[in-house]
């Protein structure tokens, strides 16, 4: 851990010399600052209280309007593609959110959650009207639906189904909880903590556990603020899946643009509306 050099400056104003007989100000040293707070549920030894430092986080978020990336990649000992998911979701403030959601899928054992991959398709929605545009195959299809409470229509799908486990505070909690961590770096002013995982404890962090024999050579990285706001976080290791085969996983999660995240009609709009 690279500490916060700590150094001390008094500045005495005025004139070099006193004319005789004057008695010199008395001069209070400032107090030496310690080290910054860590986050909520952060020690040095690293996190402490995994749902400490996770509800942190989720109250940060709260109803404000931010943008989350998300990132599943799956590749064979051979380097080749098995499966990739990824996920760009922007959501106004809330409660009452509207949002746009980007989404592909590709390898021959992605998730089918917008079709059969290779695939990639948009989705936005306000309290009126749910929009889809989707390409498949070099060709763009449109659909429209009215019922924007369907469940797959609304963003707390695609945010706790599709791109996290459940939620933010769900799966930071879930993804912390599977490590023994560490603070491998902290800024001066501890706007931002750099936290390692290197010996998983727990199989946790793991998307899909009924489908892993066991998990190697995992890593996890995350950079937090002071509030315990969760910038990032990725996660890698090896698994050996039920069949047999060997793997490496990758995921990455990022929240980007928190609070200023603006959700406009997607260029595609009226296109949609009219053939929808």
């Amino acid at each position: 851990m690279r500490r916060a050099l700590v150094a001390l400056l008094v500045v005495l104003a005025g004139c070099s010399a006193f004319a005789p007989g004057t008695d010199r100000p008395t001069v209070t040293p400032a107090p030496v600052p310690t080290d910054s707070p860590l986050p909520p549920g952060v020690e040095p030894s690293g996190v402490t209280d995994a749902s400490a430092l996770a509800a942190a986080h989720g109250a940060a978020l709260g109803n404000s309007s931010y943008t989350l990336v998300t990132n599943r990649t799956v590749r064979t000992a051979n380097g080749s593609l098995r499966s990739a998911l990824t996920v760009r979701l922007a959501l106004s403030s809330g409660p009452t959110r509207d949002y746009h959601a980007r989404v592909s899928v590709d390898g021959p054992a992605a998730p089918l959650v917008i079709g059969e991959p290779p695939t990639r398709a948009e989705y936005w929605a306000n309290d009126e009207v749910y929009l889809r545009r989707q390409t498949v195959d070099d060709r763009t299809v449109f659909s429209r639906y009215d019922d924007t409470d369907a469940y797959v229509g609304t963003w707390s799908f695609w945010l706790g189904t599709v791109a996290l486990d459940l939620g933010p505070e769900t799966d930071l909690r879930s993804t912390l909880g599977g490590f023994e961590t560490r603070v491998a770096d902290r800024s001066p002013a501890g706007e931002r903590v750099h936290l390692v995982g290197t010996a998983a404890r727990s199989d946790e962090f793991v998307d899909d556990p009924a489908e892993v024999e066991s998990v190697e050579n995992a890593t996890l990285h995350a950079f937090v603020a002071g509030s315990g706001f969760v910038r990032s976080y990725h996660v890698v290791y090896d698994a050996t899946l039920d069949d047999g085969e060997r793997v490496r996983v990758r995921r990455s999660v990022r929240f980007e643009r928190v609070g200023t995240t603006t959700v406009d009609r997607p260029p595609w709009h009226d296109e949609a509306m009219s053939e929808g």
